[in-house]
């Protein structure tokens, strides 16, 4: 498939069936969901990694289950965005967090049953990791793709500007309880809440009304294994050939691959080189989301395209670059506070304006593999990074300052390699065009970049 900007038939018919408003029923139903699932994730990633730290001390196995836990999203990316455009999305997200609550009630109930026993809990942490990414893998592009025909099209920024808003600050009242929690309760009270936060995230999602344009099922398994495997190549076709898309996976994949394991290696820089307790993780990853919940707010409140996405990406990546190396070299608990906080700002602006800028630029019928395939793609380094980074951290005798200060340096060196190259600044620069009528350019298929 050649790269195309404009929109094809089931698009046109889906706009006449969002709803009028950004804050309706459906919508607010979905937010409602990824809240309180998110502050139940919270929880468990502070209850996983210090437990892991507490009764293993090996920064090598903390890696090596988060790599399990991401690799099931890598290797199934691409079929997960395929099972999303194919069948009912609202089915996938509901029956997703059905799943997820179910196996975070199991581990947590075995946690508190089954007493000692560190490899038994290791290989539980692991096999739920497997199970959340598994799910992950259809359940993201599934919410990905069903948000723009949840709202208008002129609110699209906004929407995913509150989605992230919620996961967001979600996640930062849980991180910000977490570390207290986990001294208080313990990893398994921690991780069994999990599981009823994915619980209730599925009762409030089966009441969503979701419009979607369905492809006709062919009329045997065998075909229908072939037309599936045929829309999985057309996806990852679409990215490739649409060179925007294609370089924009390839540079946020690398630099997921630089700074995706330092939330692994944060306990052990506070345990060991800032004599932090465990709440100081909490701490921090709150601040890291505040941020990113202000960063959120501007981009979806105000209007960032053409030219200024690129310039607020571009520097979002260099501010994100300091501040990485600042969490390396300050002593003080207050200037880490501060560098997590103006991370997570520009972060919460390009995670908007990047989602936008995809969601926008691709038809319905692709939008969840396309989806799927930008994740599969960008995160695919990070199973790899994790597993690296705990291996690297025990091989340097654990010196996560140093590690961290090198990542900042690489991220500072990539980023001055993106800015010189011209496509990948002009993709950045596409100008969604809003005519007269107040339609968008996606809605009359003209998207136009800025040099147009």
């Amino acid at each position: 498939m050649t790269e195309s900007n404009g929109i094809d038939d089931s698009t046109k018919s889906l706009d006449n069936q969002r709803p009028l408003g950004l804050l309706n029923r459906d919508f607010l139903l979905l937010w409602q969901g990824q809240t309180i699932s998110g502050i139940g994730v919270s929880l468990y990633q502070i209850a996983m990694l210090y437990w892991l730290l507490e009764n293993t001390g090996s920064a090598t196995t903390m890696g090596l289950v988060a790599m399990f836990s991401a690799l099931p999203g890598v290797l199934l990316g691409p079929f997960g965005g395929a099972i999303a455009d194919r069948f009912s999305r609202r089915k996938l997200i509901v029956f997703g967090d059905l799943i997820l609550g179910i196996t975070l009630l199991s581990v947590g109930i075995t946690f508190l049953l089954v007493d000692g026993s560190t490899d038994l809990k290791v290989g539980l942490m692991i096999a739920a990791g497997v199970i959340v990414g598994i799910v992950g893998s259809f359940f993201r592009p599934a919410v990905t793709a069903a948000i723009p025909n949840l709202v208008p099209i002129e609110k699209l920024a906004s929407a995913n500007a509150m989605n992230s808003f919620s996961m967001t600050g979600s996640m930062a009242l849980g991180q910000a309880i977490g570390g207290v929690l986990f001294r208080i309760v313990g990893a398994p009270i921690l991780i069994f809440v999990n599981g009823i936060t994915y619980l209730l995230s599925a009762l409030s999602e089966v009441f969503i009304r979701l419009p979607q344009e369905l492809p006709v099922t062919p009329p045997s398994w065998r075909s229908l294994a072939r037309q599936f495997n045929h829309e999985v190549v057309e996806g990852i076709r679409y990215v490739w050939n649409h060179r925007g898309l294609r370089n924009m996976a390839l540079a946020f994949a690398v630099i997921s691959f630089i700074t995706a394991p330092l939330s692994i290696l944060m306990p052990i820089l506070l345990d060991q080189h800032r004599n932090l307790p465990p709440d100081w993780f909490g701490y921090l990853m709150a601040a890291m989301a505040v941020g990113n919940l202000f960063g959120l707010a501007l981009a979806g409140s105000i209007k960032i395209d053409g030219s200024s996405r690129a310039i607020w990406i571009l520097i979002s990546l260099y501010a994100m670059a300091t501040t990485t190396f600042l969490m390396g070299t300050a002593e003080k608990s207050y200037i880490l506070l501060i560098a997590n906080a103006v991370s997570g700002f520009f972060m919460g602006g390009t995670i908007v304006l990047f989602t936008t800028l995809m969601q926008a630029t691709t038809p319905d019928g692709l939008r969840g593999r396309v989806a799927s395939v930008m994740s599969t793609v960008i995160g695919g380094t990070t199973p790899i990074a994790m597993g690296l980074s705990g291996v690297l951290a025990d091989a340097v005798d654990q010196d996560v300052p140093f590690l961290f200060q090198s990542a900042s340096v690489f991220c500072f060196i990539f980023v001055s390699m993106l800015i010189a190259n011209r496509p990948f600044r002009e993709f950045l620069s596409t100008q969604l065009v809003v005519n007269n009528g107040g339609k968008t350019g996606k809605e009359t298929g003209r998207i136009r970049s800025s040099n147009e």
